[in-house]
């Protein structure tokens, strides 16, 4: 008699345990590695200059506004000057009061990437259109310095292109 087809039950099952398998540590520590790896290319672009955006921080741009004045500018103002010599020293001011015209503010904001921001002012007073009060925050550069970052047109010094 057969034994298979006598009772379903009492058939022959394959073996259940699996075969072994030759590839799994090697796969384990591979991914291990490239994790790993993964960890430190992360770490490595990250970045502890506040003037610089981290990897997974938008891309944010120095922002210049206003009229940059230095101290060497503001030194060659005098008590007694017209508009016009006032305006082609330093420029056309940013703020002209509607109310007060006998001000000119000069104002000037620098922002970092990092978010820090400068904020330089100088105030001139007029009467009878001529100056009579120079106010400037002690924070003016002394003359155009081309390491100040708010200098317009600045470039830091390995972006620059020596060739041209």
């Amino acid at each position: 008699m057969n034994t298979d087809t006598a009772h379903p039950d009492r058939r022959r099952k394959p073996c259940s345990r699996p075969a072994p398998v030759r590839f799994a540590r090697p796969l384990r520590m591979l991914l291990a590695c490239l994790a790993g790896s993964a960890v430190l290319a992360g770490a490595g672009c990250s970045s502890r200059d506040t003037t610089r955006s981290g990897l997974f921080e938008p891309y944010r741009i120095d922002l210049p506004q206003g009229n940059y004045v230095t101290r060497e500018q503001v030194d060659q103002i005098r008590e007694g000057m017209a508009r016009d010599q006032v305006r082609f020293l330093l420029g056309t001011p940013l703020l002209e009061h509607v109310f007060h015209t006998d001000r000119w503010d000069y104002v000037f904001s620098y922002r970092h990437p990092s978010g820090h921001a400068e904020l330089r002012r100088v105030t001139i007073r007029f009467a009878n259109d001529r100056v009579t009060r120079i106010e400037a925050d002690e924070s003016l550069p002394v003359r155009e310095d081309a390491s100040d970052p708010a200098l317009p047109g600045y470039r830091p010094a390995n972006t620059r292109n020596e060739g041209s």
